[in-house]
């Protein structure tokens, strides 16, 4: 499974907004220079936590985005969704879903994708905004520092596999 980079940043977005006061508003260049995050993409991601429910914007000189409950209540499932869509894009994914398979019976890969489903929906379902919030270092780190320990982790696993 790959978690985009759409659903990184909204994750992003939304922790920022999780560590500010519940009255406070943030702009969206203010989230972008606290999570070194290009404004323009972030403009359409709000757009989609907008209409998911997870933010509301407010307009004005003191005007920004925050949380529209607290962080404690939303569910991780809620914000992948809301991003990415289904948390598993299969026709029979989830046990409500058996009726869009159009198989007559169970297909011999379904159980197996039915527990992928259940198990991602639990975990994500188990964590909210306020666990990650809390959990979250600081911003990324840069690009140099991110393809130093990519090649660090390469060359552990090959010598692993040659010792």
């Amino acid at each position: 499974m790959k978690i985009s980079t759409r659903t990184e940043y909204g994750i992003r977005v939304l922790v920022t907004l999780a560590r500010v006061d519940d009255a406070t508003c943030l702009s969206l260049t203010e989230i972008a220079r606290r999570e070194k995050l290009p404004h323009a993409y972030l403009e359409q991601l709000v757009g989609d936590l907008r209409r998911a429910g997870l933010v509301q914007a407010t307009r004005g000189q003191a005007g920004g985005y925050r949380l529209t409950r607290p962080a404690a209540e939303i569910a991780m499932t809620q914000v992948v969704r809301a991003l990415e869509g289904p948390l598993l894009e299969m026709p029979c994914a989830g046990a409500e879903d058996l009726e869009h398979c159009d198989r007559p019976e169970p297909c011999s890969v379904h159980e197996v994708f039915q527990r992928v489903y259940e198990s991602l929906s639990s975990s994500l379902g188990a964590t909210n905004l306020a666990e990650v919030a809390a959990a979250a270092g600081g911003p990324p780190y840069p690009q140099q520092v991110r393809r130093r320990r990519a090649q660090q982790a390469t060359t552990i696993q090959q010598e692993a596999r040659n010792a």
